[in-house]
């Protein structure tokens, strides 16, 4: 199980607890439970996936960016794709380019982070990890480094496992507290990440 940093979680807990759905105690518990994201798109959560598809997610009130995450998380590259890919902000844009990143496809993570150009999130991302992270080009760099069997010092990689983790709850606290779900759910796509008609 990974470990959160203490501001993530204790925004992420304020996200629930204001609620009154049950599903969302959850879906918290279900977050804090999955395992850790790799560089690639493994592993796969079934419980939060489940937890995801639940017709009743939409009264939790999540933002649709905050989706895209969660199936990150999840690792279901496909629903996440579909949800970052209708949304032509800053932040759907990163969802996009991190997603990229973890299907291998590393010159078009390049172009989607090209669009999100300077985001708060990648300053703060540098803050965590100074020396490992400068930009997310050269992240891309690395990881397409790690899991193409060339990076030799394991200690790197984990590195770069924590980078990678660090970003997604950056990512996922500026998307609650900045994303309002609209009245639609998903921007177009309901919460499962399936366009809606």
């Amino acid at each position: 199980m990974p470990h959160f940093n203490d501001s993530f979680r204790n925004f992420f807990d304020d996200f629930v607890d204001r609620t009154a759905n049950p599903l969302a105690g959850r879906l918290r518990d279900a977050v804090l439970a999955a395992s850790y994201p790799g560089l690639l798109d493994e592993p796969h959560d079934r419980e939060l996936a489940t937890l995801l598809k639940s017709p009743d997610l939409k009264a939790v009130g999540l933002p649709p960016l905050a989706l895209a995450g969660l199936w990150l998380l999840a690792g279901d590259l496909d629903r996440s794709h579909a949800i970052s890919q209708a949304d032509s902000s800053a932040e759907g844009s990163f969802w996009h380019g991190i997603m990229h990143r973890r299907e291998a496809d590393y010159s078009n993570a390049k172009y989607w982070f090209r669009r999100v150009a300077a985001h708060p999130v990648l300053i703060e991302l540098a803050d965590h990890h100074p020396g490992v992270f400068s930009d997310p080009y050269r992240f891309i760099d690395d990881v397409e480094k790690a899991c193409g069997g060339r990076a030799t010092d394991p200690a790197v990689t984990q590195s770069w496992l924590q980078v990678q983790w660090t970003e997604w709850q950056l990512l996922m606290r500026h998307c609650l507290s900045v994303n309002a779900p609209n009245d639609q759910g998903s921007m177009g796509h309901d919460s499962t990440g399936q366009r809606s008609e």
